[in-house]
This record gives C-alpha cells, structure tokens and sequence, in this order.
C-alpha cells in the first residue's frame, strides 16, 4: 500500500496522532461491487459500478477484484461521498488468472466416477452374456458327452433352460439401461471439448486508497470504458395499401451486443448516437498543385491483352447487380402486438434512448433487439425505374424524418400489406429531412425499353468526324385498376473532353427531370397513368468525335 503524501495529510487536517492510529488499522478491504449503470455507444460502452462499504479510520485500499480484462485503464475514475470525512488517493489496476468453471475439480472427478461405474457395467455384461451361452450350451445337449437326451431328461433340460435363459436376459436388459444412462451423462459432460482442461481466465482487480479520519460509511462508484461493446440500428417499415388511405409504420430498434467478459445482470442501459472512436476534430487540409500529367509508357505484354467489355456486356452486368441487391430477401419476421420502447432524451449534440427496467445481458450472447420507438409519418407513394439496368417498377415511399432524433444508417426489414418483401438500407437522414424506401416491385406496371436504330456514319474523303446516332423507346403501361404516378429515368452519354460532342436528336421525348440528386447524365420523366394507359418514352442522343480515336462508355464517380 502506498502511503499518502504528507502535505495532503496535512491538507486534510489530520492531526500527527491521528496518523499514527490510522496506520496501526491500515488494511485492504474487499468491496463487492454492483453494476449500476450501463452507456452503449455504437463502438464501445461506459459502465458504472456502486460500492457500499464501511471504512475504518485510517489508511486502506479497498479491493474490487471481479473488473473486465477488456476495460480501458485509462478510463478507469472513482467518485464517491462519506458519512465523515473521505479522501480517495491514487487507483492501481493489475491482472490475475482465474480458473474457469470447466476446470474445477468436482468436474473432473465425476467424469472419472462415471467412466469407473461404466466398466463394471460393462463386466457385469459379458459375465451375464457368458452365463446365457453355458446355458445354451447345456440346453442342446453338450454338456451330456454328445449323447442324446431321453424325452423326459429334455423336458426338465427345456424348463431350467428357459428359465435360466430368462433370468439371464432380465439382468443384461437392466444393465444395459443403466450402461445407456451413464454413457449419457459422460456424453453431456464431455460435449464441449474445452471442459475437459482446465480454462484460465483473466480479470482486472482494482485497488483504491483511500483515508479517513474516523470510521465511516461510503458509497463510491467506479467508472470505466470498454470496447467490446456496442449497438446497431436496425428498423421496420410496415406499409399498408389495402385501406383507402396509405398507413406507414416506422420501428426503430437496436441490437445490442457485448463480449466484454462480465455479464449485464439487472442493469440499467442508456443508448447513445456518439460514436467514441470516429475522431473528435476535423483534419487538417493541405493544399494541392496542378501539374502536367505524362501518359506511361505502355509496356510490352508477353501475352495479347483481352478485349475490353462491350458496351452490352456492361450493361448486362450492371443489371444483374443492381437485381441481385434489390431481390435480397430473408425469413419472415413476427412482431409482438405491443413492445416496451425506450425514452428519448435529446442534448445539443447527441441523443440518447434510455431503455425501460432493467436488461440482463451475458457477455458474448449474441445481440438483443429492443425497441427504441414508433413513428407513423405521412407518405408519398410512388413507383420508379430505371428500364435501362431493370425493366421493372417498384414502389417508393418517401417521408420526413419525424421527431428530434436523427434516421442512423442501418438496415431495414420491409413489410408491404402484412408480406414481408426485403431487406433495404436507409442512410443518415437528419430530423426534418426526407427519407426514401423502395418496397419492392410493382408486377401490374409493364415496361419494355428496346433499341429503335444506331446509325454510324463513317467520315468522308476529307472529314475527320466520326458520328453515331441511337435511339431507344420505352413502353410504360399501367395495369391497375386505379391511377399510379411513376418516374422513369434513363440517361444519355456526358461529354468531359471538348472533342467529344453530345448532342440530343428532335425525336427525344423532352425530359422532366435533369440530373436528379446531381446525378451527371441523368434524366427523368415523371408519369402519371390512368387504369389501363399506355405512354412511349424516346430516349435520342448523337455523338462526334474525330475519327482516329476510339471511344468507350465509362460510368461517373459517385
């Protein structure tokens, strides 16, 4: 124990007799810890435990010995208050192995027991089955020197045969019952290898100087950081289109999860939007320079290279990846008729979602949903597509974020009219801004998008201008029985380089949209179709670039 230093005695107020009384009771005191409270941020966790202990007058450290090796010893604070005068001194923070339950003795021991008992069993056994074939033996008459037996001699052999061959039997059904049961046992003892050796674990034992001048109650509380901890939003969106009017739900959730190695029993938890280890200020910007830039020298290959794709080839692909991600799907989901939800409690900079009661949580269990909360904002319905990667319409629900909380990344499960149809994602949408959900495709919305022609004209004698024209048309048909609204996007070629021109033809059908979301190249028609109407979209562009070159489509940076 490191004894205090003499101006903070004398600072607080300990007479030199006193002193000497205090060191003659100097100990260390095992204080048994509570967990009180429990912060979760998205990467890491703050936890506080309460200690009430009785202090002697004088010097002592008081011994917390059941800390998590995965706390931060930097983060580890102790704050408290006496019925007298207390004064807390320096905090040390060591390490020490302790034998999991796998290894104790007791387990070890009944595993020999067992294995013993199982032997005899099986002794017991082949000595029962070496009576039954004596008997067999004797019943046939070789035990009689190979004669045969007389009538009478066979029926007495025939009952004492039987008999004995029935109380032979009798004993081995009742051993191998017992042989089954012990082989049971020794079977859910030794299911999980790592049970039979001893498991060292290690644990963090705190020890806290403290002084007082007289005997005194205390309640401290013990404050440290760990990272193998840590929540992530999750949510549910819920549409209903069978009533006349549109009904949206919007569940937030939170999965929390924990490996910190002592188990959350009976605790309170608070969820917190910070994220600990993001940073805490911005970077520093360095300028930059524009130079000239030299095309490397290409270098000789040893084998010819392979072609670059196809215009259609890309394409191709590009849409069996974006239906790939938009056909994600998993197994259904049930919702309780009513859940516990958090209170929201919002700062300047963060908020947070204090959970109700408490939770219970071991560590490395896994994750726990709980409910944060419910929205039930107005919506837009809508249907897009993009015929170019997906001749198919789904259905678009846009909503304002509600509430003083902000929409966290995360995923999302998507139930349309009671069916579960997917799983999206949401980005971080501030409080009042709008939020978009695609809920999966629309099947009564045909549409077809087929090249019309592509003109290539070659230059002439004296030109120096290559040029290719293309056009597309697309049917948009609405098969329902009511009116729906769709947004059809396509896109046309952006030019970067002044010798490349890129001029839109008279048949093109005048978009109503132009780089929506500041997508580059991108246009859009906005559609609203009765029962049953059919429209026609012309996508019609023209491109020139001088003819010693080649040109290729290449997609624009997000």
């Amino acid at each position: 124990m490191t004894p205090f230093p003499r101006l903070a005695l004398l600072m607080a107020g300990i007479a030199p007799s006193a002193l000497l009384a205090s060191a003659a009771l100097a100990a260390t005191i095992d204080a048994p810890s509570r967990l009180q409270e429990v912060t979760v941020y998205p990467d890491a966790a703050t936890v506080r435990r309460a200690i009430e202990i009785d202090i002697p007058a004088g010097e002592h450290d008081v011994r917390i010995d059941d800390l998590p090796a995965t706390i931060d010893p930097a983060s580890l604070r102790v704050e408290g208050e006496g019925s007298e005068r207390l004064v807390i001194g320096n905090v040390d923070l060591s390490s020490r192995a302790t034998t999991g339950e796998a290894g104790k003795p007791e387990t070890r021991q009944k595993l020999a027991a067992l294995r013993k008992e199982r032997d005899r069993l099986q002794d017991r056994i082949d000595a029962a089955e070496g009576r039954k074939q004596m008997i067999q033996r004797a019943g046939s008459g070789e035990g009689n020197g190979g004669k045969a037996l007389d009538p009478d001699q066979w029926l007495k052999a025939w009952d004492l045969v039987g008999k004995g061959l029935q109380a032979v039997n009798e004993e081995m059904r009742g051993l191998r019952e017992s042989l089954e049961k012990v082989e049971a046992e020794m079977a859910a003892l030794e299911q999980d290898a790592s049970r039979l050796a001893p498991r060292h674990d290690t644990v963090r034992v705190a020890m806290i100087a403290v002084q007082a001048a007289s005997p005194l109650k205390a309640k401290l509380t013990l404050t440290y950081r760990v990272n193998s901890a840590g929540w992530r939003p999750v949510y549910d969106a819920r549409l209903s289109t069978q009533s006349g009017q549109p009904q949206f739900e919007w569940v937030r959730r939170a999965m929390i999860r924990q490996q910190t190695g002592e188990d959350w029993a009976n605790t309170r938890v608070t969820l917190s939007t910070v994220m600990v280890r993001r940073g805490t200020q911005a970077p520093d910007l360095r300028g930059e320079k524009i130079v000239f830039w030299e095309r490397p020298v290409p270098r000789a290959a040893s084998m010819p290279m392979p072609a670059a794709p196809a215009p259609e080839q890309m394409l191709a692909g590009q849409m069996r990846m974006e239906a790939a991600r938009e056909k994600m799907a998993d197994a259904d989901r049930r919702v309780a008729a009513e859940e516990a939800q958090a209170r929201l409690e919002t700062g300047g900079y963060q908020t947070e979602f204090r959970l109700p009661g408490t939770v219970t949580l071991a560590s490395g269990a896994g994750e726990r949903s709980v409910r944060l909360g419910v929205d039930k904002p107005e919506i837009k319905l809508a249907l897009r597509a993009a015929p170019v990667l997906d001749p198919t319409a789904y259905l678009d629900v846009s909503f304002k974020a509600a509430g003083e909380a902000p929409i966290l990344p995360g995923e999302v499960l998507l139930t349309r009219d009671g069916a579960f149809v997917g799983k999206g994602r949401v980005p971080l949408v501030a409080p009042g801004d709008q939020a978009r959900l695609g809920f999966g495709a629309d099947d009564r919305v045909t549409i077809r998008r087929v090249p019309v022609s592509r003109q290539a004209r070659e230059p002439g004698l004296l030109g120096s201008t290559r040029t290719e024209d293309s056009q597309f048309r697309t049917t948009v048909k609405n098969l329902h029985a009511f009116p729906v609204e769709i947004l059809v996007e396509d896109r046309i070629p952006v030019s970067e380089d002044q010798s490349i021109v890129v001029e839109r033809l008279p048949d093109m059908t005048k978009p109503d949209l132009e780089a929506p979301d500041d997508r580059r190249g991108v246009i859009g028609w906005t559609l609203a179709l009765k029962p049953q109407e059919e429209r026609a979209l012309v996508t019609a562009y023209r491109l020139r670039w001088p003819a010693a070159k080649e040109i290729r489509p290449q997609p624009l940076p997000r």
